[in-house]
Parts: C-alpha cells; sequence; structure tokens
C-alpha cells in the first residue's frame, strides 16, 4: 500500500511540474514572440499603443501605476515609474466611447493616424508638453507626463480644437475621449 502512495504522489508531482513547466515557456514566448521581452515599461506601453491589436489574442491596459497585459494563460503586471503617468488621447469630430483606464487593445478612436498638436500647462502655467504628435491605427495618441500634477490639455486638430482639465494622481483616467474638436 506504502509503495502505491509513493507512486502516485510521484506521477502527480511529475504532472504538475511538467504542466508548469509547460504553461511558463509559453509566458515567455508570448512576450517574446510580441517582441516586449527585455522592454521597458515605457517601450512596452509605447510599442502597443503603435499597432492595432486583435483582441482575441491578447489585452493590455494602464493604469496611473500598472501596464497590464493578460492572455488566456497568464497575466503579466508591470510597474509605471513613480515620476510618469500615461495619458492616451483621442479628440473626435463626430463619435467617441466612454473610457477610464486605456486598453492598448481594445480601445478605439475615431481619428487613426492623424496629427495632433498637443499643448498641456500645470496649473501655475507651466508648459509640461508642448508638440505635435500622430494618433496610432487605434485612434489614440498617447503621451507621458509627469506624476501628481493637475492642468489642462489643449488639442488642435487642423482648424479645430478642444480643451479640458487633466490630472496624473493615482486614481486619474489614463484614457480620455471627451475631446471634442470643434471649429
Amino acid at each position: 500500500m506504502r509503495k502505491h502512495i509513493i507512486v502516485i504522489i510521484t506521477v502527480v508531482v511529475t504532472i504538475s511540474l511538467i504542466t508548469f513547466l509547460i504553461i511558463n515557456a509559453n509566458n515567455q514566448t508570448f512576450l517574446e514572440k510580441e517582441g516586449l521581452d527585455g522592454l521597458s515599461t515605457v517601450q512596452m506601453v509605447e510599442k502597443l499603443e503603435a499597432k492595432t491589436i486583435d483582441p482575441n489574442r491578447f489585452n493590455a491596459s494602464i493604469t496611473a501605476s500598472l501596464l497590464t497585459i493578460m492572455t488566456k494563460d497568464a497575466v503579466y503586471t508591470f510597474d509605471v515609474p513613480d515620476d510618469l503617468f500615461y495619458l492616451s488621447i483621442a479628440p473626435y469630430l463626430s463619435q467617441t466611447h466612454p473610457c477610464g483606464t486605456h486598453s492598448l487593445v481594445t480601445c478605439r478612436g475615431e481619428l487613426k493616424n492623424k496629427s495632433f498638436y498637443i499643448l498641456v500647462k500645470d496649473d501655475e502655467g507651466n508648459t509640461i508638453y508642448d508638440q505635435t504628435v500622430k494618433s496610432g491605427s487605434n485612434g489614440f495618441a498617447g503621451i507621458w507626463l509627469p506624476r501628481n500634477i493637475k492642468g489642462t490639455i489643449y488639442v488642435e486638430y487642423e482648424n479645430y480644437n478642444a480643451m479640458t482639465e487633466i490630472e496624473t494622481y493615482d486614481n486619474s483616467n489614463t484614457c480620455l475621449t471627451t475631446m471634442k474638436l470643434t471649429e
């Protein structure tokens, strides 16, 4: 009887170990396959934001402090640098969607592959961001801002513009889809 118990335990441990190794090998392959292995969180976010990804493959979202990538087999989390905040912006002319936490995979904006001028000033009037950016194939343009500020963002596209208040605190939204462009 004792031999049977030892054999059963050995078989269970062996199967568990093989399953663990297969899952971990697949997870490592996933990051490599997506070109994310060895990248910083900032680099991963920029790479994911720059391309349209089939949401059936995986999902990725970003909060003020965490990038989360989810596959059917695993969840990966990566810390956002303490001094940075990622804000993904999708100004629009006629259609938008409600959003708080930006999904780098499923969020879609109206104006794809378009150039926008973006100006961000803090509450004291200091210029924090002043650049022309191009939205990706998902219709979003992502920018990195300092953490823990209140300010105003101004967006200009062709003859249209919009302005709104923003915050970059731990509980702030990372997805900005409420900027209706007007003449």
